[in-house]
């Protein structure tokens, strides 16, 4: 599995959080979900951003794909920051769930279809496998730092 295949992955497990906080029963269960889809946002950013972010900063061509999507992250760790401390679950904080997976499906987007071919141009097929290894034992120690 390579960087690419990982970040899709990461990507589709975070979008099906979504489709589970959308079906929840419970204000309660939606919370416990929007707990998760948080951590996993937060700890995928910081490990992106580590790894392959650092590489594409690397190159000329690439660099502002990776200050993109670093100002993205930023946006998305905002708007959960604003979500988390919300005093309790009603409709205005769903429309900010929703505004959060509106951001989180705009930045996929652009990351799955601009970023990756702007990234496959200037990484080889090695480093690609090397960056997802990278990001997967950054992506783990940070969850055990958190206790997950």
């Amino acid at each position: 599995m390579n960087i690419y295949d990982y970040l899709k992955m990461d990507h589709d497990f975070v979008a099906n959080l979504f489709k589970q906080f959308k079906n929840a029963p419970s204000a309660l269960r939606k919370q416990q979900i929007m707990e998760m889809i948080a951590q996993e946002l937060i700890v995928h950013a910081k490990s992106e951003q580590d790894s392959f972010y650092k590489a594409l900063l690397q190159h000329p061509q690439s660099k502002e794909d990776a200050q993109h999507g670093k100002r993205e992250h930023e946006e998305i760790t905002n708007q959960i920051n604003t979500i988390m401390n919300w005093e309790k679950p009603d409709a205005k904080w769903i429309k900010q769930v929703e505004k959060l997976q509106e951001l989180v499906d705009h930045h996929v987007h652009e990351e799955e279809h601009s970023i990756f071919r702007h990234a496959k141009r200037v990484l080889s097929k090695e480093e690609a496998y090397i960056l997802k290894e990278q990001m997967h034992f950054l992506k783990h120690k940070l969850l055990k730092r958190l206790g997950s």
